[in-house]
């Protein structure tokens, strides 16, 4: 299934966002020509070698001019400040919270998304998360692998309300959480919950991206939501073990190195330094202990020529962090 973008329609209010986007265009459209258009006419008709000195007089006012050109541009503002302001309150009025109601937690962070949801019947907390893998290149900029979606997929049911509650780590920056096909973008701050909904009347996969720059790999800064029966969205939500419903994503060290963003800032098989240091052989030079401190409390013990504070500290579940060290410090 391919994943839809703009060109896509798929959430309930995008009806209303499009008709009150063309309408301010056309209206502005209509707004530029009743000034340029005249404007050119009148440069033409009264240009120097068709109008004498003596032949051009004064003319002080024209009422009903006048009148026009202030009432319909009050008239087209206070349209555009309707369509503008029941647009924004369609989207800053979350709706009620009911039995059927979706809210999902999502925090951006340098460079994914990552999606919490509430336990289910058996208490299980479904966690997603992960990162765009980059193209590989040759050295003339050539495309030798193309770039693969990570694991971050946030899933939720047909014609549901979804509301998310959005914040980014105090040490992050900040992100935007932009859905084309909904026509819905939202700043997601440090330290703060912003908040978000949507409901999509289209089962598909749809694209998510990052509108606001936030650094070295904002542009590979993907995810996708994926709409889904309501059947098979429950099916889903009530089982204990899979954290992702569809495509082979195993979790293992290399998938968790790509879903905690570690691949945005160390490169694991090189000593090349991205946005920290690369990690080729960390495993001979510090003991499981040291790495799995670095990953939880990276400011314990900051490598030369690099600050604190850059990297977030990772609360994993033990399981996870031991495969995490162990994948850092054999690569397998």
């Amino acid at each position: 299934m391919k994943l839809d973008g703009f060109s896509s329609s798929a959430s309930s209010f995008n009806a209303d966002i499009d008709f009150a986007f063309w309408l301010h265009v056309w209206l502005s459209v209509g707004l530029f020509l009743s000034v340029v258009a005249p404007m050119l006419w009148f440069a033409w008709k009264y240009r120097a070698d068709k109008v004498k000195n003596e032949d051009v007089g004064t003319l002080t006012h024209h009422t009903t001019l006048e009148l026009a050109w202030t009432i319909i541009p009050i008239i087209i503002v206070m349209v555009f400040f309707y369509y503008g302001n029941t647009t924004m309150k369609m989207f800053r009025t979350m709706p009620a919270i009911t039995p059927e109601t979706v809210v999902i937690n999502v925090e951006g962070s340098k460079w994914k998304w990552t999606y919490e949801y509430p336990a289910n019947k058996s208490g299980h907390v479904h966690k997603i998360g992960g990162v765009y893998k980059k193209p590989v290149m040759d050295e003339n900029g050539k495309v030798i692998e193309e770039g693969t979606m990570g694991i971050s997929a946030m899933y939720v049911p047909v014609n549901t309300d979804i509301i998310l509650n959005m914040t980014a780590p105090l040490n992050d920056v900040i992100h935007a959480y932009y859905v084309p096909a909904f026509r819905m973008k939202e700043d997601v701050v440090p330290g703060r919950v912003t908040k978000q909904w949507f409901n999509s009347n289209q089962v598909g996969e749809y694209d998510v991206e990052c509108a606001e720059y936030c650094g070295t790999d904002h542009s590979y800064m993907y995810s996708k939501i994926v709409v889904m029966e309501q059947a098979d969205y429950d099916k889903w939500f009530e089982g204990n073990t899979e954290d992702t419903p569809k495509g082979n994503f195993p979790k293992d060290g290399a998938a968790l190195y790509a879903q905690n963003g570690c691949a945005s800032c160390h490169s694991i098989d090189t000593d090349t330094t991205l946005v920290g240091p690369g990690l080729k052989g960390i495993g001979a030079k510090y003991d499981s202990k040291y790495l799995a401190d670095a990953i939880t409390n990276p400011d314990k013990d900051v490598p030369e020529g690099f600050y604190p504070g850059i990297m977030p500290s990772f609360n994993l579940p033990a399981e996870d962090l031991a495969t995490l060290v162990k994948y850092m410090e054999t690569g397998k």
